[in-house]
């Protein structure tokens, strides 16, 4: 089952949103001038657009262009528009080769930054102020041309806040405490929340969610990605927390039980079609040999433009692939035993992923294939 990934949103602590920035600890600044060292020092006077990000994270990449427009529009004024990044210069650079930023970027791939300025996740731009003092934190795309201007005019603009609690995939055994002091062996809570990250983590007998949509919720009792979804119910924007516990020696129940509640729930109605689709193939490449079978403990991993898997079936690699490829990959290669894959991926850029691939012998391939999808629409 694809893990749901969405592990970029921006979450930030109040230690960071007031008062003198921390001295920034970069181990090196790309696109900028000789001697650029980042400290505030050699900014002072100036307003700066301090923006944490990756090119592993989707809504950091969305953001780019609204920050090149910015960094544009006021060229020649003392406006420093900065980025730091946990990514490695190579990775960096074959980045840079292919989508430009117009920021001078800093490389923390220790993130120390992220402790000093209080950044748990990303995106998470900073507005700071001519005399070096934190103006606020905030979604990138809420520093516009009239928040800079005030900036630049020696105001303190207000920058939307941040709304919610912080997500916790371990809510239901950190936050319930019951009276009597036993945990119930069978249980299906979903409760509306904000929160502001989000995610979900399934493992064997209990599954948990945090700050998620309905959509997310049927993804991962139904074990299916975005892709392979036909999604009919109508748009709303309420997230929710939730977990479902099955005894161990039941674990086989933990998704049945998943999808009733959500049926009852929501008054859903789902079912399973055929469909055509344009779609990816995976093959193997004529010619090179078929990896080793894997002797490694099961792992499955995705993050920080990596995609992590030890000791596990091409069908679950295609459900990794998903992502990168924004696509549904359906797997022709014939390899039916457990392998390990270590594989880039880069937001909007699929040929990374795929060039990565050829490496250990296997290639991607569009086509138009019948696929089954999930319907799912009201009752």
């Amino acid at each position: 089952m694809p893990i749901v990934r969405t592990l970029c949103i921006l979450l930030v602590s109040s230690l960071a949103m007031r008062g003198q920035a921390p001295a920034l600890q970069v181990t090196k600044w790309l696109q900028a001038p000789a001697g650029f060292d980042g400290q505030w020092s050699g900014l002072h006077g100036k307003v700066v657009v301090l923006e944490f990000w990756a090119t592993w994270c989707s809504p950091c990449i969305h953001a780019i262009p609204h920050l090149n427009e910015l960094a544009n529009e006021f060229r020649g004024q003392d406006v420093v528009f900065l980025a730091v990044t946990d990514d490695d210069e190579d990775r960096l650079q074959s980045f840079l080769a292919k989508r430009s930023m117009d920021a001078m970027i800093g490389i923390d791939t220790s993130r120390k930054n992220w402790k000093l300025f209080g950044v748990s996740s990303i995106p998470h731009t900073f507005v700071i102020g001519k005399d070096g003092n934190v103006i606020g934190a905030t979604f990138p795309e809420n520093v516009t041309s009239s928040v800079l201007k005030e900036a630049l005019a020696g105001g303190r603009p207000v920058l939307p806040p941040k709304l919610g609690v912080e997500s916790d995939l371990e809510w239901d055994d950190h936050l319930i405490e019951w009276q009597d002091g036993v945990s119930p062996a069978f249980y299906a809570i979903i409760k509306p929340i904000k929160t502001t990250t989000s995610g979900a983590w399934p493992r064997p007998g209990h599954l948990s969610a945090d700050g998620v949509g309905l959509e997310t919720l049927v993804q991962l009792a139904y074990e299916v990605d975005h892709f392979h979804l036909d999604w009919r119910m109508p748009e709303e924007d309420q997230t929710y927390r939730a977990a479902v516990r099955v005894p161990d020696d039941r674990k086989d129940k933990l998704l049945p039980y998943f999808r009733q509640t959500l049926i009852d729930m929501f008054g859903i109605q789902a079912r399973w079609e055929n469909q055509e689709r344009d779609v990816y193939v995976l093959k193997r490449i004529e010619g090179h040999a078929v990896p080793a079978e894997s002797h490694e403990r099961e792992l499955v991993q995705m993050m920080r433009g990596t995609i992590t898997l030890r000791a596990q079936s091409v069908k679950r690699l295609c459900d990794f692939l998903t992502t990168p490829l924004h696509s549904i990959v359906v797997d022709e290669t014939g390899m039916n035993g457990r392998y390990d894959f270590d594989l880039p991926y880069q937001p909007g850029q699929p040929d990374v992923t795929a060039e990565a691939l050829k490496q250990i012998g296997l290639e991607v391939l569009k086509t138009r294939h019948s696929v089954p999808i999930l319907v799912v629409s009201p009752e």
